[in-house]
């Protein structure tokens, strides 16, 4: 073709007929304008069918992940309501002193399960990639991206609220019998579960340990009649319940989120 363009002008050159090239050579000016433009509207529709298809598979990814952040938000609820309830039990037995006389190994595993902790982690892979590539901005809905960004960027496993020191631990483990507390752990520690396509940690809902009756009424008569147990574990139940109070709110922001994408999807 530019061979052909080429021979057209040498032959008016040739034959002397300027206007003529010069009204040539114009027209074939904008014939390569017209192309150029041509090429970068097929380049651009091409670049926008790539990124709509990167955005359509990050959204994806990141709703599974929003939808894992959740089950791991539960989890946590879950755990923390099992230490909760240990709590409990192990002040009736301040308030109640004749309670846990036949088992009182029961006793010493809600003293000691109240002192559980647990470290959560946020599923947010997706979105970090999308940070560090620089590639947030394929998502078009301003409105989604701007709620993404919000929630990830708060990281509700580092605020204060769910990372409370317990004081309650420090003080109990430092009290109890350190083979009694290796017992404890041997038997009925954190048991892993698989949620989604993480691991997330519960305690067993029952667990029995191999402690001599005497010891362990012996033991547990110790703690029931230390008074800064008690009252840190009063403490504990509180903060326990503000922890919870505050990732439930989260979780509803959170929800509010996953179906603003499963929308947007749609």
């Amino acid at each position: 073709m530019i061979k052909f363009f080429r021979q057209i002008r040498y032959k008016l050159m040739n034959e002397n007929k300027t206007s003529k090239y010069f009204k040539y050579a114009i027209g074939e000016i904008i014939l390569v304008v017209i192309g150029i433009l041509i090429a970068l509207q097929i380049n651009n529709w091409n670049q926008n069918r790539t990124n709509e298809n990167l955005e359509a598979k990050y959204q994806v990814r990141l709703l599974e992940d929003l939808k894992e952040e959740k089950a791991i938000m539960e989890a946590t609820l879950n755990y923390s309501e099992e230490v909760k309830r240990h709590a409990k039990k192990a002040i009736t037995l301040f308030e109640n002193p004749l309670k846990n006389e036949e088992d009182p190994a029961e006793g010493l595993i809600d003293f000691y399960q109240a002192s559980q902790i647990q470290s959560p982690a946020s599923a947010k892979s997706t979105y970090q990639e999308l940070i560090a590539s620089g590639q947030i901005n394929l998502i078009k809905n301003d409105d989604l991206k701007t709620s993404l960004i919000r929630y990830y960027e708060y990281n509700w496993t580092n605020a204060k609220s769910v990372n409370l020191p317990s004081i309650y631990r420090e003080n109990l483990r430092g009290k109890m019998s350190n083979a009694i507390q290796e017992e404890i752990r041997n038997n009925c520690d954190d048991v892993y579960v698989k949620i989604r396509k993480t691991y997330e940690v519960t305690l067993p809902k029952t667990c029995n340990i191999n402690i001599d009756i005497n010891i362990a009424k012996s033991e547990l008569l110790s703690l029931k009649k230390d008074e800064s147990l008690k009252k840190d574990l009063r403490s504990l139940i509180g903060n326990i319940e503000a922890k919870n109070n505050y990732i439930k709110s989260l979780k509803k922001q959170l929800e509010d989120l996953i179906n603003q994408f499963e929308t947007n999807i749609k």
